[in-house]
């Protein structure tokens, strides 16, 4: 008993997805309107402000290295719930909470760039390490004021840890950038679904002719050429 072996025909594949393209074209639009729906709020443009202090160390290699240790100590600091919440007080708005400033705002350290040996040798060269406060909200004017608001905070609170001011405000949040534009993002979900669906439809039609066991040609009908052909019936025209 001959068993006809599963078999890819790339050129019969590539017909079906030509003869299919009605079905392949609605699944893609309906894909894209389904896309179009879980996107319609595309939410709002965010903003992102920058504002850095520094660390000063003048002067010895105890200086810089006791710099450096508390730069690294205290950077959990920066973002912690009483520095948000200094900060909230200097915005002076009632509608930020210290809770909103600390999940807006994202804090780095150029130390953490270096290595413990190569960030004492930049103080010894630069005599400071930057903290960067960087604020991410939906209103630019309200991400300049919190990354100044945190930055002021986080001098106050390091003063009153090191008992002197070495911790100094190094540049204002003077600008903004849009890190996200909401509508151009919500486009591109709505064209990655509409991908998805274009994708499925066709992997669907591929997978239908892969196992679509009608028999077409004569290779098909002989099993691979197994079975001996005794004859062909052509087709009748009149």
């Amino acid at each position: 008993m001959y068993k006809n072996e599963l078999e890819i025909d790339v050129g019969r594949c590539l017909l079906a997805l030509l003869k299919k393209k009605k079905f392949i074209l609605i699944i893609t639009v309906l894909f894209f309107i389904i896309g179009f729906g879980l996107t319609v709020n595309v939410g709002d443009d965010l903003y992102t402000a920058n504002a850095t202090v520094y660390a000063s160390a003048d002067g010895s290699y105890a200086d810089a290295t006791n710099a450096v240790t508390a730069m690294n100590a205290y950077l959990n600091v920066a973002n912690s719930y009483k520095v948000s919440q200094r900060a909230a007080l200097i915005i002076g708005r009632s509608d930020v909470s210290a809770s909103d400033v600390q999940s807006a705002v994202n804090v780095s350290s150029s130390a953490n760039k270096t290595s413990s040996s190569s960030a004492i040798s930049n103080f010894m060269n630069s005599s400071a390490t930057i903290i960067s406060f960087s604020a991410t909200t939906v209103d630019p004017a309200l991400s300049m004021e919190m990354a100044d608001a945190m930055a002021q905070s986080y001098a106050i609170e390091m003063e009153e840890i090191l008992k002197n001011d070495s911790v100094k405000t190094l540049d204002n949040a003077y600008t903004y950038t849009k890190t996200l534009d909401a509508s151009n993002s919500a486009w591109k979900k709505r064209f990655i679904y509409m991908g998805i669906g274009f994708i499925l439809a066709c992997g669907l039609v591929v997978v239908c002719e892969i196992f679509d066991r009608k028999v077409r040609t004569v290779r098909e009908a002989s099993v691979r050429d197994e079975i001996p052909v005794i004859g062909l019936i052509p087709d009748f025209k009149e």
